[in-house]
């Protein structure tokens, strides 16, 4: 950073709230209809904030659902809360139509309200308190005014307005289309311009205008949360951002895909700074990006070409960010590969998609970089890691050497190097004639996969998934087996294949396979060999195995035995 140049401002776009709302508060039901209808991400903020979980990840029960909401109260109280602002809101904001003269049917009004109310419930509980309560709200207090008032214009506009809070996606103009072509042109139109006009919320661009039309980072106070219209300024100030202070800047960048609709200036901004950035500094800065983005789209788009896919999507709105951000992937697979960064981008987001092989095809293009060689060799070891699904499958798998420090993503290798021990440990399984060291080495390798998963959090977002669905393919495979090496029963007598006396080479040393295993990696694995002791009881093979490591270890070790008794009984 230069001197004359000002510090980087550090956005806080969450809301400031340091208790959770009350029931009886009314000013707090106040607070949530305006995060309803103009900071609907504060909903969610509120529910990680001071609630329980997010969502019952993969519980389709219902009654388990309501258990579960009936348990956490902060859920529990919102969605009291949402109820009484449906009812409440819905007949006043029908009273006040029907004051300056629109015909209010009444009956009406209450079937809305009805019919909103077990709508938002139903997709609360099946998408999330904090979406469900955002919906909710929006849709019911429309349909409450909508079907009481006698016009189908005004059912349009209450709808495109409802959807417009709930989705914060510009797809208004499209459904209202297709709502044409089945209900009727004239109510489609009205639809369609109705739900545009409220997803694009140029009223909310409008407010914040002035006062972010010089630098909208510094007064971020002002910046709008709902409007997918662009800030002026914003795109070329982020960019300065980056450009001072690129951790800063990352930070504002997740600030400003969380609570904010800017995903197209964010992403113009982040990908004029990487294609700015030196070979020395590419990966690394790439890395940051990809560390905990709030939206993996925006590695994605750091490849892909942005205004291409959403040029020739049918529905590109649809695929804006929005209050679920981390939605899913429908993007066309047009990643790009013809620049250092595009490339670098391509390969974590393949990471991350869990495709290791483009990612193998992306990493080779900047192999030449700081941090190259390593990325490269990670996806190729990821993509044989990745392949196999059963047992058999493991123990013949041969990684690469590991890459050399400085390294970029040290907790990923200790990953690897447990793989590594577990790939020798399943040789084992498969073909020692010892049930007992098939054994061992059974438990061994269950050790180390649950150790892998117990320390998943720990290895960087990008591949965290990939390897945990390694790690759990691979644990189920070795349960499977478990049961069958429990299961040998002994039908002959077995030979003991070791031999007591003197120290014994070739054929005759057997076993030892986790002391050749770990001296392998001491001395073999690593650019730094470390000194070994090897110490043990009388008679259990300390020589044996020194005698024989020359033979196992390869042309790489060199043994120079020296037999300190022997010297210390020479005259």
């Amino acid at each position: 950073m230069s001197k004359n140049s000002s510090p980087v401002p550090r956005l806080d776009l969450a809301p400031k709230l340091k208790r959770p709302l009350s029931l009886w508060n009314p000013l707090d039901y106040l607070r949530l209809f305006y995060w309803v209808f103009f900071f609907p991400q504060a909903v969610r903020w509120y529910v990680d904030k001071f609630g329980g979980k997010y969502v019952i990840e993969g519980e389709k029960n219902w009654q388990k659902r309501w258990e579960w909401l009936r348990l956490n109260a902060i859920e529990l109280q919102l969605y009291l809360q949402r109820l009484m602002l449906i009812v409440v809101r819905s007949i006043a904001l029908s009273w006040l139509l029907e004051q300056v003269g629109f015909c209010i049917d009444w009956l009406g009004v209450a079937y809305g309200v009805a019919y909103g109310v077990a709508l938002g419930v139903a997709s609360g509980v099946a998408s999330g308190v904090a979406y469900g309560v955002a919906y909710g709200v929006a849709y019911g207090v429309a349909l409450g005014v909508a079907y009481g008032v006698a016009s189908g214009v005004a059912l349009g506009v209450a709808y495109g307005v409802a959807y417009g809070v709930a989705s914060g996606v510009a797809l208004g103009v499209a459904y209202g289309v297709a709502y044409g072509v089945a209900y009727g042109v004239a109510l489609g139109v009205a639809l369609g311009v109705a739900s545009g006009v409220a997803m694009l919320r140029p009223e909310n661009w409008l407010i914040s205008l002035p006062f972010t039309r010089r630098s909208p980072l510094s007064n971020h106070k002002a910046l709008p949360h709902l409007t997918l219209l662009p800030i002026p300024y914003l795109s070329s100030q982020l960019t300065n951002c980056l450009r001072q202070d690129w951790e800063t800047g990352i930070h504002n960048v997740n600030q400003l895909q969380k609570y904010t609709l800017q995903f197209v200036p964010v992403v113009r901004a982040v990908n004029r700074v990487l294609a700015e950035t030196s070979p020395e500094q590419i990966i690394y800065r790439v890395s940051q990006l990809a560390e905990t983005p709030y939206d993996w789209r925006l590695v994605r788009f750091a490849s892909a070409s942005l205004s291409k896919e959403l040029g020739s999507s049918a529905l590109f709105f649809i695929h804006l960010p929005h209050l679920q951000t981390q939605g899913d992937f429908i993007f066309l697979k047009r990643t790009r590969l013809d620049t250092p960064a595009r490339a670098t981008a391509a390969g974590f987001w393949y990471f991350y998609t869990k495709q290791p092989e483009k990612s193998t095809e992306a990493f080779a293009v900047v192999r030449d970089f700081l941090y190259g060689e390593e990325m490269f060799v990670l996806a190729q070891t990821l993509t044989i890691l990745h392949k196999p699904k059963q047992l058999a499958t493991v123990a013949n798998l041969k990684l690469p050497p590991l890459p050399t420090e400085p390294l970029l993503r040290p907790t990923t290798w200790e990953a690897i190097k447990s793989f590594q021990r577990i790939i020798a440990d399943t040789r084992t399984v498969q073909r020692s004639p010892s049930r007992s060291a098939r054994s061992l080495a059974l438990n061994r390798a269950q050790g180390e996969l649950k150790h892998i998963l117990d320390n998943i959090e720990t290895i960087p977002q990008a591949e965290r998934e990939l390897i945990q669905e390694i790690a759990q393919t691979w644990q189920k495979a070795l349960l499977e087996l478990t049961a069958e090496v429990g299961q040998i029963n002994i039908t002959e007598p077995v030979n003991n294949p070791y031999t007591i006396g003197d120290p014994v080479v070739g054929k005759k040393f057997v076993g030892r396979e986790d002391i050749i295993r770990d001296l392998t990696e001491l001395w073999i694995l690593t650019n730094n060999p470390q000194s070994i002791v090897l110490y043990g009881h009388r008679r259990m093979g300390k020589t044996s195995i020194l005698l024989n490591i020359a033979n196992l270890l390869g042309p790489k070790v060199k043994l120079a035995y020296i037999n300190l008794l022997r010297i210390g009984s020479n005259p």
